[in-house]
């Protein structure tokens, strides 16, 4: 008996020491508190741009992770095919995060008012806002005038692509990263040439988002006073910068040629370089092709505009708190170093390590130039408002074909454009 007593008080002190138990002369130490438990939660996911869409894709680009660290979430991806958001909200359905690009985000989470100010979450976890990328936290701090509405998700990419075949056969010396427009130019004009009865092109380029992210940060429609400014010198000089390329001799651009841009580049095979500005073209697309990639242009030194993909806590949520903290871990290198290197996105982060890894596990990019990916120099963004797209559109496609094929000149291009965004702003006003 005395034996097991014995024992029993081994043990007692050996369990004692290993818990740290008290020193001579030490105060007693707290004991640690068991962690709460917490409850189930479901939280409900949904892409704007359908982008997640694929079979598995979110589970396997977030959801995994987002259970490992958060035990207690399950995640799940509403489709786009289950209806807009309207629809989603008629219906009663939960939805508490929403990730929407700049381009779709007023007429989707702003249009049906979804949107809520998370700042006060962001001081709650202590979210360090310093380590998104600066352009981009202004973007969505303007479009939320002056709270914050959202956090950075991604960026969309804005490269040259070329094909490097054509610049082989005309005997013409590759592009490289940092080339300037007026270069740019200089190689379209030596590519542009008929040779055996065929044409080939240049340069080409997605005109509607190159007004997108402009590089002169032009604020086409003020949001607050909706004054639209589209015939101002630094529009027109916009305008000339683009239409000089379909305008050079061989080119000949008709509604045709314009409406084939992409179908020209890959499948054709006639254009030399092209740049869809906001994006990255896939596998698919690039697999007949011998292509390589360079930095978009600059213009005054400047990169492109951001053009980002935000994540928005519903207002509507009831677990806005764990929706949050998800979107948080969603926003940071713990997370985004692992997409960045496999090339699934493009983080909107102030990060120096992270672009110097991207792609390094994606084998469409081996012996492909990375460094032209991750966005540098980039323009400051352009005031955002629910007629920003609509006054690019009008830009990119109604004044730009009137003017290389419609007979305009571009003082009355351009004025038409204006009109016509007037026109929708105030029937706006009249609903």
């Amino acid at each position: 008996m005395l034996k097991k007593m014995a024992l029993l008080g081994l043990t007692g002190m050996l369990l004692l020491s290993a818990c740290g138990g008290t020193k001579p002369g030490a105060g007693a130490e707290e004991p640690v508190q068991p962690q709460q438990k917490k409850e189930p939660v479901t939280l409900y996911f949904y892409n704007v741009g359908s982008n997640f869409n694929a079979e598995g894709y979110f589970e396997e680009k977030f959801g995994k992770q987002i259970k490992e660290k958060f035990p207690h979430i399950t995640p799940v991806l509403i489709p786009t095919t289950t209806g807009t958001l309207d629809k989603l909200i008629a219906s009663n359905q939960q939805v508490d995060v929403i990730f929407g690009s700049v381009g779709l985000s007023y007429t989707s989470v702003f249009q049906n008012n979804m949107q809520v100010d998370i700042e006060p979450l962001a001081k709650k976890f202590k979210t360090d806002m310093s380590r998104f990328e600066p352009q981009t936290l202004e973007m969505i701090r303007q479009m939320s005038d002056g709270k914050l509405y959202a956090l950075p998700f991604d960026n969309q990419a804005a490269v040259i692509y070329y094909n490097k075949n054509l610049f082989d056969k005309f005997g013409v010396a590759y592009p490289k990263d940092g080339i300037t427009w007026d270069e740019l130019y200089d190689l379209s004009v030596k590519l542009t040439r008929n040779e055996g009865g065929t044409q080939y092109y240049g340069f080409t380029i997605s005109p509607n988002h190159y007004f997108l992210r402009n590089q002169m940060s032009l604020n086409f429609v003020d949001p607050k006073t909706q004054q639209v400014s589209l015939t101002t010198d630094n529009v027109k000089k916009l305008m000339d910068n683009i239409t000089r390329f379909y305008q050079i001799p061989g080119f000949n651009p008709d509604k045709t040629k314009m409406g084939s841009l992409v179908k020209m580049f890959f499948q054709d095979q006639v254009t030399a370089m092209w740049s869809p500005v906001a994006g990255l073209h896939v596998e698919k697309d690039l697999a007949p092709l011998n292509w390589d990639i360079v930095t978009f242009p600059t213009m005054n030194g400047l990169g492109p505009q951001p053009y980002p993909t935000f994540m928005y806590l519903n207002v509507g949520s009831k677990y806005k708190d764990d929706a949050y903290q998800v979107m948080d871990y969603l926003s940071t290198e713990e997370f985004l170093t692992e997409k960045a290197r496999a090339a699934t996105f493009i983080p909107a982060l102030n990060s120096t390590s992270i672009p110097k890894v991207f792609g390094q596990d994606a084998p469409l990019y081996k012996g492909r130039n990375l460094n032209a990916i991750p966005l540098k120099n980039m323009a400051k963004p352009s005031p955002q408002s629910k007629y920003y797209s609509a006054a690019t559109t009008q830009l990119g496609t109604n004044a730009l074909q009137g003017i290389l094929f419609g007979g305009k000149d571009v003082n009355t291009a351009l004025r038409e454009a204006e009109e016509a965004v007037k026109k929708t702003i105030e029937a706006d006003k009249n609903k």
